[in-house]
């Protein structure tokens, strides 16, 4: 995730440096720059929890969706790696 306020800055050319280096070894990345977004914080509406889905109820919010998305990705790496 790119966090700087301007898309495809510095940050984001030393991101790619990274990226390219993970790729080369064989692992899938995918840059985010969440500049020009909206961001807000979660809504704390609970829908997720209440529908039992970890994904927000809340379609238009851009930050908690990008979030669980990587959350997502993240706990398929830990559990890939615990099954061996």
């Amino acid at each position: 995730m790119n966090g700087s306020a301007r898309k495809d800055s510095n940050t984001a050319i030393m991101l790619n440096v990274v990226l390219e280096e993970l790729n080369k070894q064989g692992i899938e990345t995918e840059l985010y720059q969440l500049a020009g977004k909206q961001m807000r914080g979660c809504l704390a509406c609970y829908k997720c929890m209440e529908n039992k889905d970890p994904r927000c109820a809340v379609k238009k919010d851009e930050e908690a969706l990008v979030t669980m998305k990587v959350l997502e990705e993240n706990m398929g790496w830990l559990i890939r790696q615990l099954n061996g």
